[in-house]
């Protein structure tokens, strides 16, 4: 009889489900539940300090704890309802809320995921101004995941994601043309990025602009120029402009003319190329590229010069330049060697 009456409790119906049923439902939301702080717990215990030099698993570790409890307790909430009866709006209504929810999640997720590796990339990165342009990329790339991830809550949804991706592409492309300036300096600045014309500390020169380069931004470059001003010029015109990059050569190149007076005797003008490589190759970092007697002009006899300085430091370039200038006039002075200057000799005949 006692069996008989136990039997009878547990079939007793309350809101279309039995006392078993409702038990049952219990017993899996705890269990899942209990499943999931168990392995958290595990993970987090015993796993953590023997891996905590491993990235990856590091990685791992952090989405686990990012996912907090009330998301445990509710998909184990959800997954018990399909052991009872419940009204099918509210079933449904769970069903979407878990469903977003869970989007939501496994978006975060990809933001981890892509902000692990993006710092790992800029650990590596020597060049200074790259971290701006790692982190736009880093920007769209997330956003490109909410995308992903609407598109398929959709098409679970039961939505035709293929037209709704069609009309998308029909108002990107209008997008696209009404923001093609901008989008153009957008992508120029990725194109300045990954191909490293410039980088920031650099000096170069675009067209009559010099200067160094303070910043590289997602629409335009700033350079402050030689007089002190900030120059911004935008992205889309340095990747179509000729851009001398000055702090990539290895050498500065020195071409200069000078000239002597015609009265100046043959000899004296033999002498005058061993004179200007003798001060040139005292320098230790000049190299002789060469010297020539070059044209007759109409005050001055022209020898052309040309020398390398190894090295791409402007101000010591202007240094050596100068000594090996004064030296050189030092030595004419003493050889008696004149400097043309425009002048003007009129010859006076007398007839009588």
């Amino acid at each position: 009889m006692e069996s008989l009456f136990l039997n009878t409790i547990w079939e007793v119906e309350y809101f279309e489900n039995s006392l078993w049923e409702y038990g049952v439902f219990l017993a899996v939301f705890l269990i899942l539940s209990l499943g999931f702080f168990l392995t958290k717990y595990f993970l987090f215990r015993k796993i953590a300090g023997r891996v905590k030099e491993q990235k990856i698993f590091k990685l791992f570790l952090q989405i686990i704890d990012k996912i907090r409890s009330p998301f445990y307790v509710f998909a184990s909430f959800y997954v018990a309802l399909f052991v009872i009866e419940v009204p099918d709006i509210l079933f449904r209504g769970f069903g979407l809320f878990l469903l977003f929810w869970t989007a939501y999640r496994v978006v975060i997720i990809g933001y981890q995921f892509v902000d692990f590796f993006l710092d790992a990339y800029m650990k590596k990165q020597v060049e200074p101004g790259s971290s701006a342009m790692i982190r736009a990329l880093g920007n769209i790339t997330k956003g490109v995941l909410w995308v992903f991830a609407g598109l398929v809550v959709l098409s679970i949804l039961g939505v035709n994601v293929t037209g709704l991706v069609a009309g998308m592409g029909l108002g990107g492309v209008a997008v696209a043309f009404a923001l093609q300036g901008i989008l153009s300096d957008l992508f120029s600045s990725f194109s300045i990025y990954f191909d490293k014309p410039f980088v920031e500390g650099d000096f170069i020169v675009v067209g009559d602009k010099w200067g160094k380069v303070e910043k590289i931004g997602i629409k335009s470059t700033r350079i402050r120029a030689l007089q002190g001003e900030e120059v911004v010029i935008s992205n889309r015109e340095l990747t179509t402009a000729q851009v001398h990059n000055m702090r990539k050569m290895e050498r500065r190149r020195s071409n200069f003319k000078l000239g002597v007076v015609y009265e100046t005797p043959t000899k004296k003008m033999e002498m005058i190329p061993g004179i200007i490589k003798k001060n040139i190759e005292k320098e230790d970092l000049t190299t002789v590229d060469r010297i020539h007697f070059s044209a007759f002009n109409d005050f001055s006899l022209d020898y052309e010069v040309v020398f390398f300085v190894e090295s791409r430091d402007y101000h010591l370039f202007m240094d050596i330049n100068e000594k090996i200038l004064l030296n050189i006039k030092r030595d004419f002075e003493k050889e008696k060697i004149e400097f043309a200057y425009p002048t003007k000799t009129i010859y006076l005949t007398n007839n009588k």
